[in-house]
């Protein structure tokens, strides 16, 4: 497995994780030498390393091992008709790993996502860093109840559902957070200041180099918001950009990041891919990455008139028979919403 090549040079992020981003879809009828050679040219057009051997193994295998490949920008594995793509985040956004799709599969791949373009920071580098450690120090983000210490347990757990029919980020982060509210409450503890931090995409404006291009809106006291009001926040709210959840460029040096992440970052990380078109691929899982806070981030993509609901959490706290607890509370709180 492969373990080296240089990341992006000014990418501050919390060392304490692998910063991989990861898409699984069924994808018929590639011929190995296909894929490897549309691997190989990915790589040359984007001005990278020759890329590793695309990996083999069964789906849950490739998914936890290919999530803890150290800095190689990108690494494909496949299982049958199933293909694992794991991007370093410094290099690809999600957006982008739709992109990485379209080049292996040979046919196009969109998203209707509008994006933040031309969406303004919410004020300065140093003001929202200063609001951040005043909320350290003040309003922590709510921690989620369930979680147990399992030691030294390396990589991260993965879960995956589908809400059966397609649903908005608004949606998503209501039923997430009335999943934490209600988990929290069943082990007595009292859900307060729930702030999730919400992936937004920006347009590659026709450039083919991938990058990562993404941005964070940030919500705090969303246990306290309707959908309603969810959707209006994610309307009207400024990017986030006080580098405290593991954001590229931050103000913070790594040794800072390694200190203070799991207390900048949020209670729960989301980041819809939006409705994707795809007509070669099917059961579409998007993965983003678990940095700061709690460490637990959940990924949607709408395909095939439904949306797909994945769960990613650090290992060493959550296993897959807890994580997927919280993920069937959040499908049932989607599905009575209705």
């Amino acid at each position: 497995m492969p373990t080296s090549a240089q990341t992006e040079p000014d990418w501050v992020a919390d060392p304490t994780i692998r910063w991989r981003i990861l898409l699984t879809a069924t994808v018929p009828g590639i011929p190995d030498e296909t894929l490897e050679a549309r691997l190989r040219d990915l790589h040359d057009a984007q001005g990278w390393p020759g890329p590793p051997p695309v990996a083999t193994g069964t789906p849950a295998d490739l998914r936890r091992d290919l999530a803890e490949v150290e800095s190689v920008p990108l690494v494909v594995g496949r299982s049958g008709d199933h293909l694992v793509i794991s991007a370093h985040h410094s290099r690809v956004d999600g957006l982008g790993l739709l992109a990485v799709l379209a080049a292996l599969t040979g046919a196009p791949v969109g998203s209707a996502t509008r994006g933040v373009a031309g969406r303004a920071a919410d004020g300065s580098l140093a003001g929202g860093l200063l609001r951040r450690l005043r909320e350290v120090a003040f309003t922590p983000p709510a921690p989620v109840a369930g979680a147990t210490d399992r030691g030294t347990v390396p990589g991260d757990s993965f879960v995956v559902g589908a809400f059966g029919s397609p649903v908005t980020t608004s949606a998503a982060v209501t039923a997430l957070v009335r999943a934490v509210v209600e988990r929290n409450a069943a082990a007595g503890v009292r859900t307060r200041h729930v702030a999730v931090a919400v992936g937004a995409g920006l347009p590659a404006d026709g450039d083919v180099l991938l990058a990562n291009r993404s941005a964070l809106l940030r919500l705090v006291d969303v246990e306290t918001l309707s959908e309603e009001q969810v959707t209006e926040q994610l309307r009207v709210r400024g990017l986030d950009h006080a580098g405290g959840s593991g954001a590229p460029g931050g103000a913070l040096s790594r040794a800072a990041m390694r200190l203070l992440a799991p207390r900048l970052g949020s209670t729960l990380l989301v980041s819809h891919l939006g409705a994707v078109t795809a007509p070669s691929a099917s059961a579409l899982a998007f993965y983003p990455v678990t940095g700061g806070g709690t460490g637990l981030s959940a990924g949607l993509v709408t395909h095939d008139g439904a949306t797909t609901l994945t769960l990613r959490a650090r290992a060493r706290r959550w296993d897959e028979g807890t994580l997927g607890e919280l993920l069937e509370q959040t499908l049932l709180n989607a599905r009575t919403a209705r």
